[in-house]
């Protein structure tokens, strides 16, 4: 695995409450959503991007917990994306809590038509335990 170029970088929080939806011997399923403003690097430069997303989550209790994420992206000038994908994230005891995903865009603007073709790889570190507020990364994989 080849990590490509650096597409966006910003600051996300929670919204709202996190929803469970049913508790289980496997562990808490819950839903969440979340919003980020993201500056666009590389290829992505003067592409800022307001995203907000919605992700159910199975939390086991210890090792890995595993989101589906999916939401909207919109640009200062109006262009609209959607993106899809999949996170893990290492419950570590003492650590700060981070997460690694793998996301796909769909645009139908021409100025953002570029990330139709784009595999990325996302990573979260959170300052605090509850995700209240944590960083983003976005890269694109080669």
């Amino acid at each position: 695995m080849v990590l490509g170029e650096k597409l966006f970088e910003g600051k996300g929080k929670s919204e709202g409450p996190s929803y469970i939806k049913s508790i289980n011997m496997e562990g808490i399923n819950s839903m969440y959503a979340w919003s980020a403003q993201l500056k666009g690097m590389g290829k992505a430069k003067g592409t800022d991007l307001m995203l907000n997303v919605t992700a159910k989550s199975m939390m086991p209790p210890k090792g890995l917990s595993a989101a589906k994420d999916q939401g909207m992206f919109m640009t200062a000038t109006g262009d609209m994306g959607v993106v899809k994908g999949m996170d893990l994230m290492k419950m570590a005891p003492g650590a700060k809590p981070t997460s690694v995903g793998l996301w796909s865009f769909m645009s139908m603007s021409e100025k953002l038509m570029w990330l139709n073709d784009i595999i990325a790889i996302v990573t979260f570190e959170s300052a605090d335990p509850m995700w209240m507020a944590f960083n983003i990364t976005i890269y694109e994989w080669k």
